[in-house]
């Protein structure tokens, strides 16, 4: 999520004014969401947990089409793209690996 965070910082401030304080501002606070709860499920407990864990798999899949809005309405160039969505899917693996992990554990 810190890789996330990272190239959403630096391409928000390459956006536009307008949508730097509309779509800018909506994924950073996404971001920072899907960190708050990465981390609050690092120390829940397991009935938390699951919930939690669902949550921030939300999380990754609004930012994931908002980095596609961003792309279709060509605020970001593709090749930046490819590249946030690559950790994105990431992160989706390992927020869904660990909800699977956390659902057989019981």
């Amino acid at each position: 999520m810190f890789v996330i965070y990272e190239s959403a910082h630096k391409m928000i401030f390459s956006l536009p004014k307008f949508e730097r304080y509309t779509l800018g501002e909506k994924m950073e606070n996404a971001v920072l969401s899907a960190m708050e709860f990465t981390i609050m499920a690092n120390s829940a407990s397991k009935l938390e947990k699951e919930r939690i864990l669902s949550q921030i798999n939300a999380k990754i899949e609004l930012l994931k089409i908002l980095y596609r809005l961003a792309l279709n309405c060509q605020m970001i160039d593709s090749w930046e793209y490819l590249e946030i969505e690559k950790n994105l899917q990431e992160a989706g693996r390992q927020a869904m690996g660990w909800l699977k992990y956390e659902r057989n554990s019981k």
